[in-house]
């Protein structure tokens, strides 16, 4: 069941506000026909004195009542005028004014109201008992005003505090409107929408910026993805292109043996360039789902670099690039297969982007607790503009990233998210025209090699 923030605060803030109006009314209601009754009960117990001073034990045992003229006119009858009654040691009235009315003899001193009566009850000279009572009628009736005069002016106020109460919840739910209304026209069409969090000057801004923030980065993640697809279909489409052109060549008229050769060579390097891509997809697809699992075991790092280094002894030798390699002994704890393909991507990029007759440098050092991994070329180096999105997935570089090289475009990538996998980092430094440093630091365990 649908129920509206504004209703909710209204009906508990209605609630809480009516329990305080009631406490603070009973409160008051109290204390004043307290006030009220104390000064009729005082009253009252100064003629309970009076005529207990004018009780007079007689020889025979008896007990009269002398009161003064003044106090017994007091009590003449009427319906609307006090009354009295007085009872001897044995339980006996004795003494009761015209207007009195049956009632039982006290056992201790009180001050009470009964029906619209109020009585004082006092023990008297002699073991007497003496009741005055009197009609409270005008006091009970003022009473009644002021609780009629409570409830409507609380009445009154409720209905004003829930008014206002009304306006303060659409007001301060106002900019969650306009955030749910902002947020409604956000789709995955357009995301260049943002919430105006100039007009929302309170916990709710925040709220709103951190909205903005989480849309901007719907908005990167699309944007990546819908760029990843163009660029995707766009690296698988060339090699594609090339298998149907050269098929279709081919079984246009009788080839020679030497021509159909010829044609399923580049049928197969184009093979082997979707492959690479659609392995390089896989990697990255299973990576962002979480599920590729690394091994853990210790891998020396020095042999892996340097067996990497000799298989792509022949790239570097028809590239007319010179390796060398330089290692110390450092073991990191993580997938070999994993590590082999970051290093292995490293060294042949470096080996693709330097012109004949350069130099790729490879080093392997243990500094303190860290395996350090450095690959450098005298390559063509990486433009300012381009150096902050080398890492991203199909992005190249017009020169030093062109497909003529026979790279993928998500080697970087790859690396990038094999080295951070195990707790490391990469960077680089490049002057364009001079080379580039790839830094690769692991952290290094002290386990022995498996």
């Amino acid at each position: 069941m649908f129920r509206s923030i504004r209703t909710t605060l209204l009906f508990w803030y209605g609630l809480i506000f009516l329990l305080l109006l009631a406490a603070f009314g009973a409160t008051v209601y109290l204390r004043i026909s307290r006030t009220i009754f104390r000064a009729v009960d005082a009253k009252l117990e100064t003629y309970a004195q009076g005529l207990a001073a004018g009780l007079v034990e007689m020889d025979d045992g008896s007990i009269d009542l002398d009161a003064p003229k003044s106090l017994r006119n007091l009590f003449r009858r009427g319906d609307d005028l006090p009354y009295y009654l007085v009872w001897d040691r044995g339980g006996k009235v004795i003494h009761r004014s015209p207007a009195a009315k049956d009632v039982d003899i006290p056992t201790s001193e009180f001050r009470r109201s009964r029906g619209s009566s109020r009585e004082v009850a006092i023990r008297g000279p002699v073991n007497t008992w003496i009741l005055v009572g009197g009609k409270a009628r005008d006091e009970i009736h003022s009473l009644h005003e002021f609780l009629a005069a409570c409830l409507f002016a609380g009445g009154a106020i409720t209905v004003l505090a829930l008014g206002g109460g009304w306006f303060l919840a659409t007001r301060a739910l106002r900019p969650i409107a306009r955030i749910s209304e902002a947020a409604s026209t956000i789709t995955a069409r357009d995301l260049t929408r943002r919430i105006d969090v100039a007009q929302t000057q309170s916990e709710l801004g925040r709220l709103a910026r951190t909205l903005n923030e989480t849309f901007e980065r719907l908005q990167a993640g699309f944007d990546q993805q819908a760029r990843f697809t163009a660029d995707a279909s766009h690296e698988l489409r060339t090699p594609l292109s090339l298998v149907l052109s050269q098929a279709e060549l081919a079984l246009m008229k009788e080839r020679s043996a030497e021509e159909y050769r010829d044609a399923l060579r580049s049928v197969n390097r184009a093979a082997v360039r979707m492959k690479a891509v659609v392995e390089g997809l896989l990697t990255l697809a299973r990576a962002d789902a979480r599920q590729l699992t690394l091994a853990k075991e210790p891998v020396p790092l020095a042999p892996l670099v340097e067996e990497t280094a000799s298989m792509l002894g022949p790239l570097a030798a028809q590239r007319k690039v010179a390796v060398t390699v330089h290692v110390q002994p450092a073991t990191v704890l993580g997938d070999r297969d994993r590590l082999r393909d970051a290093v292995s991507n490293l060294i042949s990029n470096a080996i693709r982007y330097t012109p004949e007759g350069g130099r790729a440098d490879v080093t392997v050092a243990s500094e303190a607790s860290e395996a350090v991994l450095k690959v450098a070329d005298t390559g063509i180096g990486i433009p300012e503009k381009d150096r902050p999105h080398i890492f991203e997935r199909f992005y190249r570089v017009d020169q030093a990233r062109s497909r003529d090289k026979g790279g993928s475009g998500l080697g970087l990538a790859i690396t990038k998210w094999v080295i951070e996998a195990h707790g490391g980092s990469i960077s680089f430094s490049s002057e364009e025209g001079k080379g580039t440093t790839f830094t690769v630091r692991l952290p290094q365990t002290s386990a022995p090699p498996a």
